[in-house]
């Protein structure tokens, strides 16, 4: 008799879980991680300086393939580029980050390159932004020593899975996730609407799920829900004087005092006094985009890039003023001008001012 469309679909992902149980078992193919011009152009981007892609992108092309891997993740990770980079053309983006066309159409990502070649390391990292709902790939990606190159695995199970597939990663995932809040929220409201409150509820410490709920009644709260979720990405919907109540007060103290918020809380006592703070780190965590876009300033890999070095780097800072100086709402339009921005936090705005786009002008 022969497989039903279900027989094949469960052949197809018994597979699958193979090759990503052996994957994640093998050691990472990062060859070329000791070469001297890889280890320096390393330095050199931790330094916030992009004429260390034109290295990686040499070094890839002569066969490096942690250069290879290194580019393709920085590719897809860098939440603010540089103006030059900004700059390019599509033709100059490609031969900067990808492999060569060939006899293909595309420019293929040096990732997908490795991945032909049977790299195993590679062939989970191209799993971790393909098509498909499946915590066990999660799983096998951490196991591989890339716990931050799941997120936008976890991210679409939490919007797109069943609630089994959402249970399954919160019990495995546990309490102290970043994102065990995001799949939280969708876990018991599917549209996501409770999102905001167990974002702040994450932010301010408070461990009961019943928190979320009660917030959810109350139209202040509610105000500091959205800014928990995604910050002024829907405009400035504060009121005036917001950042000085205990909300405002718990996500300042959530900057300043969590790790991974480090390169905003970097930003800000860097040009702030005291008094300045909790205003700057508060503006800062809105125009970053909220607690669930503050959580994605990420090591690009793991295996080579410690996450703890990569949040106290000049890259992370770069990235999060570069990001904090070019806000946008969701329509595309600036958040702040400069004068609004300094009415809010003029240590800010003095942080980020030399890191504004000709176009984030008054």
């Amino acid at each position: 008799m022969p497989p039903t469309s279900l027989t094949k679909r469960l052949l197809c992902t018994g597979l699958l879980l193979v090759v990503l149980g052996s994957a994640a078992e093998a050691r990472p193919d990062l060859a070329g991680q000791d070469d001297t011009a890889f280890r320096e152009a390393v330095s050199r981007w931790l330094a916030d300086d992009d004429s260390s892609l034109t290295t990686l992108a040499m070094l890839a092309r002569e066969g490096n393939r942690a250069a290879r891997l290194l580019l393709g993740r920085i590719e897809f990770t860098d939440r603010a580029p540089k103006a030059g980079l900004r700059a390019l053309s599509r033709d100059g983006w490609l031969d900067l980050f990808r492999a060569p066309r060939g006899n293909s159409r595309f420019a293929p990502s040096w990732i997908t390159t490795e991945a032909r070649a049977g790299n195993t390391l590679a062939m989970l990292l191209k799993r971790a932004t393909s098509l498909g709902l499946s915590p066990d790939a999660v799983f096998a990606i951490k196991a591989a020593g890339e716990p931050e190159a799941t997120e936008h695995l976890i991210r679409k199970i939490a919007v797109d899975g069943s609630n089994a597939q959402r249970h399954d990663l919160l019990t495995r995932l546990g309490p102290d996730h970043e994102l065990q809040p995001y799949v939280f929220g969708f876990r018991h409201a599917p549209a996501g609407l409770n999102t905001g409150a167990t974002a702040f509820q994450r932010i301010s410490g408070n461990a009961v799920i019943a928190f979320a709920a009660q917030r959810a009644q109350e139209i202040l709260p509610q105000i500091a829900n959205t800014f928990a979720d995604h910050g002024y990405q829907g405009g400035d919907q504060l009121p005036l004087g917001w950042a000085t109540t205990a909300d405002g007060e718990a996500i300042a103290n959530w900057v300043l005092n969590t790790r991974t918020a480090e390169p905003l809380a970097s930003l800000c006592r860097s040009h702030c006094n005291d008094a300045e703070l909790q205003a700057c780190a508060t503006t800062a965590f809105g125009l970053f985009g909220g607690y669930y876009e503050v959580i994605r300033l990420d090591s690009p890999l793991e295996n080579l890039i410690a996450q703890s070095r990569f949040l106290y780097s000049a890259r992370a800072r770069g990235m999060a003023a570069r990001r904090v100086a070019n806000a946008r709402t969701e329509l595309g339009d600036p958040v702040f001008s400069e004068t609004q921005l300094r009415n809010r936090s003029n240590c800010l705005a003095d942080a980020v001012d030399p890191w504004r786009f000709p176009s984030a002008v008054d």
